[in-house]
């Protein structure tokens, strides 16, 4: 009985740890909640708080002009969907993003990188082009679809 129930404890116990793991980090969720309410230019000063270096500047102003231009693209964003995140390390994580818009989607990836004690966004890379955001090995071989 007491092993049952250190077991149970146990699996419990570290099922949060597992799910909180997979829990998509503050400053991207933020970032996305804001595009999909329309909000492209918030969603970037969210992005690009550290980025301090002189020509970060131009980098910030050519993120906010292309998520403007997202709903004549691809049409309104409706919301998005966690791909996956992979932990590099316990302070660099990489966040693949579906950004769902009205004609088609668009794939992110969003790394991370947590200095101290918040996480910054580092780097973002995004394409309608899955092939050119997701690596080949994120989610194993593919098979064609057999009649």
């Amino acid at each position: 009985m007491l092993v049952t129930r250190v077991l149970l404890i146990a699996l419990f116990g570290a099922t949060p740890l597992r799910l909180a793991s997979q829990a998509i980090p503050s400053p991207v969720a933020e970032g996305f909640d804001l595009l999909v309410r329309g909000q492209p230019d918030s969603a970037t000063a969210v992005w690009t708080t550290t980025w301090v270096k002189p020509e970060d500047e131009a980098k910030r102003q050519q993120l906010s002009s292309s998520f403007r231009q997202l709903p004549e693209i691809v049409g309104q964003p409706l919301g998005y969907d966690l791909i996956r995140i992979i932990e590099v390390t316990p302070h660099l994580r990489r966040v693949y993003v579906l950004l769902r818009c009205q004609r088609q989607p668009v794939y992110f990836l969003v790394v991370l990188y947590e200095p101290r004690d918040r996480w910054i966004v580092s780097t973002i890379n995004y394409q309608t082009d899955p092939d050119q955001v997701l690596p080949a090995a994120l989610f194993g071989a593919e098979h064609p679809v057999r009649p």
